[in-house]
């Protein structure tokens, strides 16, 4: 009978794994690497602040006000406040249904389109400025989509501090009838890392030569879009 001190031994009722000494390290690749091959398609994911209008804040599944960073199914809290830098920005118009219909181009008919059916209620479209951030909480860039009225009001202090280290936050709004959150941003004052040019670029120039026109596979519904 093997020693077990040197055998890879799994107790499963347990979970439990006994790894032999002087083996190495348990797991050759990083964190990295995982996203690269867990992530599908050519999407950057997006920062999202997921307000009570949103089903996983309804669910229970997610602390309410809090940003998400969103790629496919996944959604990973970066929490009440998020330090970013606030790389570039670009129009674009968002028509969700079955599928995503992306335009940025706002000479193009369709986007004309989609601004115009974003004032019918639960027509599923918004439009606005979309902006390449790079979060270093998670070493990721991601697209921050400022596509509902309360969204738009505050993108210009966003484009105010585009080049800069910014800070996300929420603010509460309310009306005679309505009370809701929205995006709040502010120079940021905690100072961090920032990815290198080559990295920057290769990113930027993506995002600054999108298609016309794009198509992808619809997010959860009920995201805040309307106000």
């Amino acid at each position: 009978m093997q020693n077990l001190s040197s055998t890879l031994m799994l107790l499963a009722y347990g979970g439990l794994i006994n790894l032999p000494e002087g083996g190495g390290a348990v797991q050759k690749f990083d964190d990295k690497a995982f996203d690269a091959v867990q992530t599908s398609g050519t999407y950057l994911p997006r920062l999202q602040l997921m307000t009570s209008n949103s089903e996983k804040c309804k669910g229970g599944e997610f602390p309410i006000n809090n940003y998400a960073l969103v790629s496919g199914e996944s959604y990973t809290d970066v929490g009440k406040e998020v330090d970013l830098l606030i790389i570039a920005w670009r129009p674009k118009a968002m028509q969700i249904g079955e599928v995503i219909l992306n335009c940025h181009d706002p000479e193009d008919p369709q986007f004309k389109q989609i601004v115009a059916n974003s004032e019918k209620p639960d027509s599923g479209c918004m439009f606005g400025p979309e902006f390449l951030i790079y979060v270093p909480s998670k070493d990721k860039f991601a697209t921050f989509l400022m596509g509902s009225k309360t969204a738009r009001k505050e993108a210009p202090a966003v484009r105010a501090l585009l080049q800069s280290a910014a800070t996300l936050g929420s603010k509460k709004i309310s009306t005679a009838k309505y009370t809701w959150y929205g995006p709040q941003c502010r120079p940021c004052s905690t100072p961090f890392t920032i990815p290198s040019n080559e990295r920057i670029l290769e990113e930027l120039n993506k995002f600054n030569n999108p298609p016309k026109q794009e198509v992808e596979k619809a997010p959860e519904t009920g995201t805040e879009r309307a106000r």
